[in-house]
């Protein structure tokens, strides 16, 4: 079957698609666990998957740097996730899987962190809450990510910590549901080898790609936004051979080298538990001896490692770059060397006139694509960074960019986030262009690179389950009311900045304007923009309100905000619905209220 990418680290939603990153939120101390992948720790590389030990047990799955979070097994990798298993904490030496136990029944996965290959998750045999994985935030990190590579999307796995507080795990990729109640064999070590070494990313940058595996719960199929085969992964990091190291491999596909990204196959990774397992030949996995591969060419359906044939394979597909310095500038952008970025380089001093403009970029059909947006951004205060997007010469897409870390006066140090965008206007085929200008009054971040990964590709939601946006990221397509002047609202969503909505009478806190999407989105900000029309007409203050069926609106605001002169903008953690409310909590009362355009940071 064929299965789309998703946003999401190591634990790529099978149903393939795009899935995104979860902010950092420090020690979680509710009843759910976290959203998966943060965006500052991971498993980087240095004590991480390392390749000595990697999940072998004295070094193993490491509760104090575990799965963390911020380039953790990452979102945007596999399955189309975001990144993964990063290098430089990863899975510790410490406590991890314990080389000793390996398979032991008695101990299995070492009983330091409380996890046992013996017995099920499910049982205080299999994953214990006294000691290890699930005594600290790092460690049920990890434990989140082995349940979603093993658990089917809709199953979840319920445990405590040593204080008895209660964590819910969900499950995505499916490859071994059996982990739940029963021991994990070899097989099954094997398949959940293979899904976390697919996400890992030492950069911590977050980077959609999409799965194929002889796995079932995998599949095969390609995908036209993911042209590139990375390449394979394959073998064993739970348990150690012989001679006490790690049959842990992988192989280059044909395009390793080609549109490649910081922290995967192809770039400088660092540290990593893996190795070329055709180091003396030509490294590929087509070549004879090699791997089989899959009639089709999607990929591998075993290789050979250390003299063992492999079966669980995962083969890992990207998407297309298209790198800022290649791009056309205009104003002050220039080139800058930045060894952590897309390419070694990114465009930077784009002040609020200047642009970057990506000529021939491809998409496989015409409409709506997203468009992911790699940046840098290392501003310590809030200041405002901000794009004026436009594809084929149309109407523009106002995004802000928050910070993502590091000091702009240690180049190394800035670090490279990325933001998702759903832009219409495509032609199908490479004569599209697409410019980023600043907006006329603020800078703009420093841009690296940007993929277009399409408006048919399914995602997963930061925690992990799998999500199909059933609605539209297309304004034009949003159905609008408002409690006053309702016929009118549209004028919100029509394209043109000049256009308004007004509530022609002074603001009162029974006002609201409403927008539904027409189906299920993901959003992550708001931009009510009068900077062409009425820019003194805003409230003092906003709350949010979401329904998921358009009628029924939440009792309390996932997000709330300051009303500000020509435009407000409402960043919030990224949210699953179908319509939204936007409500007055503080009104001017003299002043009417009026929306010239409302943008959205919109998925699907």
């Amino acid at each position: 079957m064929t299965r789309a990418a998703a946003w999401f680290g190591l634990v790529a939603s099978v149903s393939g698609g795009l899935l995104g990153c979860a902010p950092n939120r420090g020690d979680d101390t509710g009843s759910v666990e976290p959203a998966a992948v943060m965006t500052d720790n991971g498993l980087p590389g240095v004590n991480g998957l390392s390749a000595v030990n990697g999940l072998a047990t004295a070094n193993g799955l490491a509760t104090a740097n575990g799965l963390a979070t911020a380039n953790g097994l990452a979102t945007a990798n596999g399955l189309g996730s975001i990144n993964g298993l990063s290098g430089v904490n990863g899975f510790n030496g410490t406590e991890g899987f314990n080389r000793i136990s390996g398979f032991n029944g008695a101990n299995g996965i070492g009983s330091v962190n409380g996890l046992n290959l013996a017995n099920g998750l499910s049982s205080s045999n299999g994953l214990g809450s006294a000691t290890g994985l699930m005594t600290t935030s790092a460690g049920r990190l990890t434990v989140s990510y082995l349940v979603k590579c093993a658990l089917a999307t809709g199953d979840t796995l319920a445990k405590q910590d040593q204080y008895g507080v209660n964590y819910t795990f969900k499950g995505s990729v499916g490859l071994a549901p059996e982990y739940k109640t029963a021991g994990c064999t070899k097989g099954c070590a094997e398949a959940l080898s293979s899904c976390l070494m697919a996400h890992i990313n030492t950069s911590g940058v977050h980077i959609p790609l999409w799965l194929d595996s002889p796995m079932s719960a995998v599949g095969w199929g390609q995908s036209p936004f993911f042209p590139m085969q990375e390449g394979t992964f394959f073998g064993q990091l739970m348990v150690v051979n012989a001679t006490n190291t790690l049959d842990a491999y992988y192989c280059n596909g044909p395009q390793v080298a080609s549109d490649t990204v910081p922290g995967r196959l192809g770039s400088k990774q660092g540290n990593v538990p893996y190795a070329n397992a055709y180091p003396t030949t030509d490294g590929l996995c087509g070549t004879a001896g090699h791997c089989a591969m899959q009639a089709s060419g999607d990929g591998a359906v075993s290789c050979v490692g250390n003299g063992i044939t492999w079966t669980r394979p995962i083969t890992v597909w990207r998407g297309q770059t298209f790198q800022a310095e290649a791009g056309t500038r205009t104003g002050a952008a220039a080139p800058l060397a930045c060894s952590q970025c897309g390419g070694g380089k990114r465009v930077g001093y784009i002040d609020a006139r200047s642009s970057v403009t990506f000529n021939g970029v491809n998409v496989a059909a015409s409409g709506t694509a997203n468009l992911i947006v790699y940046y840098e951004d290392a501003d310590i205060t809030a200041t405002t960074r901000a794009f004026n997007v436009r594809v084929n010469g149309g109407p523009a897409q106002y995004r802000t960019f928050a910070p993502v870390g590091g000091d702009w006066n240690i180049p190394s140090s800035v670090a490279v986030g990325s933001a998702s965008i759903a832009l219409t206007g495509f032609r199908a085929g490479s004569n599209n262009t697409v410019v980023f200008k600043g907006d006329g009054v603020h800078a703009a971040p420093d841009l690296d690179w940007i993929e277009i990964i399409g408006d048919n590709t399914q995602a997963a939601s930061p925690d992990g389950r799998s999500f199909s946006g059933t609605g539209t990221c297309n304004p034009a397509a949003w159905i609008t009311t408002a409690g006053h002047n309702p016929g009118a609202a549209n004028l919100a969503t029509d394209g043109d900045l000049t256009t308004r909505w007004t509530s022609n009478q002074g603001q009162g806190l029974a006002d609201y304007f409403q927008v539904d999407f027409t189906g299920m989105v993901k959003l992550s900000q708001l931009t009510l923009n009068d900077t062409q029309t009425s820019n003194a007409d805003y409230p003092s203050a906003l709350a949010l309100y979401g329904s998921s069926d358009g009628t029924t609106f939440d009792a309390t605001p996932f997000a709330t905000a300051n009303g500000s002169y020509n435009k407000t903008v409402i960043n919030f953690a990224e949210r699953e619905l179908r319509a939204v409310k936007i409500r007055i909590t503080e009104a001017r009362w003299q002043q009417w209220w009026s929306i010239g355009e409302l943008q959205a940071a919109c998925a699907l």
